[in-house]
C-alpha cells in the first residue's frame, strides 16, 4: 500500500511506548491473532506477553497456523471472550478485512501488527517502512559490490511488505542496471518467506545458470539461510553479499561465522512494547498518543506507528546482542544472542 504521509522515522511514539510501565490497567483483555509460530514470532509473542503482564492486561493468544479461515473464526472467539482490542498478524492481508468488520460490529478496536490489512476500516498499524528496508539492503549490497551479478529473492507475493521491499530494491538498483553495472541473473518471490521454498529456487538457479553470483538480495533471514546452505551443499563459492532481515539468532550466528553478510534489525521488543502501549491507551480511551505516518490500505488512511530499522553486519553485531546471554559456538568462540530469539 502506498505510504502517503509521514513524520521522520526517528520520531518514536512517545506516549504509546511509555504507557507501559508508567500506567497499568486491570481486568482488561487484549487478543493476539498470530498467523503462525516460527522464527522471529516466538520472540514477538514473548515480549507481547511480558509487556501485557506489566500493564495489567490479560493477553489471549490464538495461532492460526497459516489458515486464514481459522484466523477469522479465532477473531470471533476472542470477541466472545470479551477482548477490547485485537492485535492481528494477518495470515492473508487481503481477506483479513473480515476480522476488522467482525471486531467493529462489537466495538472492538483492531491493530495490525507488522502487516497491513487491506480494504478495511483498520484502526492502527504498527510496522516498519518496508520500501526503505528494501532500499537499505540494495544500498548495502551495492556499496560492497558495485559491479556484478545479482539474484533477488523477495518474500511471499501476497504479502504487501514483500511488494514494498521489491519496490525499494528496484528503485535503488534501476540506474545501475541501466548503466550495465548490475546484472540481474534471476528474481522471484518466495512463498511463505520460508527456507524450504527458497532452497528450491536457489538450487534451480545454480543448476541452470553458469553465471557467477556475486550478490543475493534475500529479503529475510530464512531466505538468507537457505541461500548459504544451498551454495554450501553444492560446494560452490558463496556470494560476496547475502542480505537478510529480522536479525534472528540463526542470522546473527551466521554473520558471526562469515556466512550471511548482513541483516536488517527490527526490534520486535520495541514493536511489542508499542502494540501493548497502544492497546492500553485504547482501553483507557486515551487518544493523546502520537503516530508518525499514514498508510493507504485502499479503504482509508490508516494511522501508523513506524519504528526505525537498522543495518547490522559483523562490525556492529553487538547492536542486537547487547544485554543477552551467549551460547557456545566452539571451544573458544561465543556469540551473544539477539532479542529476536526463537528459543
Amino acid at each position: 500500500m502506498k505510504r502517503i504521509s509521514t513524520i521522520p522515522n526517528f520520531i518514536i511514539v512517545i506516549v504509546a511506548l511509555l504507557f507501559v510501565g508508567c500506567n497499568s490497567v486491570t481486568n482488561n483483555k487484549v487478543g493476539l491473532l498470530i498467523h503462525e509460530m516460527e522464527g522471529r514470532w516466538f520472540s514477538d509473542v514473548k515480549y507481547l506477553e511480558q509487556y501485557a503482564s506489566e500493564a495489567g492486561i490479560e493477553l489471549i493468544i490464538k495461532n492460526a497456523g497459516n489458515n486464514e479461515n481459522l484466523q477469522l473464526a479465532q477473531a470471533e472467539e476472542l470477541i466472545k471472550e470479551g477482548v477490547e482490542v485485537i492485535i492481528v498478524v494477518a495470515v492473508n492481508q487481503n481477506t483479513a478485512a473480515g476480522i476488522v468488520r467482525t471486531a467493529h460490529n462489537d466495538g472492538v478496536k483492531v491493530i495490525a501488527y507488522d502487516r497491513i490489512i487491506s480494504n478495511a476500516d483498520l484502526d492502527y498499524l504498527i510496522s516498519y517502512e518496508y520500501a526503505e528496508i528494501g532500499k537499505m539492503q540494495a544500498e548495502y549490497s551495492f556499496s560492497k559490490v558495485p559491479n556484478g551479478n545479482y539474484v533477488m529473492l523477495w518474500g511471499d507475493a501476497s504479502d504487501n511488505n514483500a511488494q514494498l521491499m521489491r519496490k525499494g530494491q528496484e528503485e535503488f538498483l534501476k540506474p545501475h542496471i541501466e548503466k550495465g553495472n548490475i546484472n540481474i541473473v534471476y528474481q522471484a518471490y518466495v512463498e511463505e518467506w520460508n527456507e524450504r521454498n527458497a532452497t528450491h529456487i536457489m538450487k534451480k538457479v545454480l543448476e541452470f545458470s553458469d553465471q557467477k553470483i556475486d550478490v543475493v538480495l534475500a529479503s529475510n533471514d530464512n531466505i538468507a539461510l537457505a541461500v548459504f546452505k544451498t551454495f554450501d551443499m553444492l560446494k560452490m563459492p558463496k556470494p560476496k553479499v547475502i542480505t537478510g532481515q529480522d536479525a534472528t539468532d540463526e542470522a546473527c550466528l551466521s554473520i558471526f561465522k562469515n556466512e550471511q553478510t548482513m541483516t536488517i534489525y527490527k526490534s520486535n521488543k520495541e514493536m511489542a512494547k508499542a502494540a501493548i502501549g497502544l492497546s492500553a491507551s485504547l482501553i483507557a480511551n486515551d487518544i493523546s498518543f502520537a503516530t508518525n505516518g499514514l498508510v493507504n490500505n485502499n479503504r482509508k488512511e490508516v494511522p501508523t506507528m513506524y519504528l526505525k530499522p537498522q543495518v547490522v553486519d559483523i562490525k556492529n553485531l553487538d547492536v542486537v546482542s547487547s544485554n543477552y546471554s551467549g551460547i557456545e559456538i566452539g571451544a573458544t568462540e561465543q556469540i551473544v544472542l539477539s532479542d529476536n530469539s526463537n528459543k
